[in-house]
């Protein structure tokens, strides 16, 4: 199950890195709807991969805590 988490991590940083590629090139090109919707989607990228690293157990309470 913690490969599948894995992967979906690495997917969806991939994904991250595109949609930065695309901010730069809304803001090159004055499009800035286009720029903005990628902002979004980084945002939206960012909040599963958070969320994907605390179901692996890598982030969040500590054992101590638990």
């Amino acid at each position: 199950m913690r490969n599948g988490y894995l992967a979906g991590v690495v997917l969806l940083s991939g994904l991250a890195l595109l949609f930065a590629l695309g901010i730069l090139y809304g803001e090159a090109t004055d499009r800035w709807f286009f720029g903005g919707g990628m902002i979004g989607a980084l945002l939206l990228a960012y909040s599963f991969i958070m969320l994907l690293l605390r179901k692996m157990g890598i982030i969040g309470p500590r054992k101590a805590e638990r």
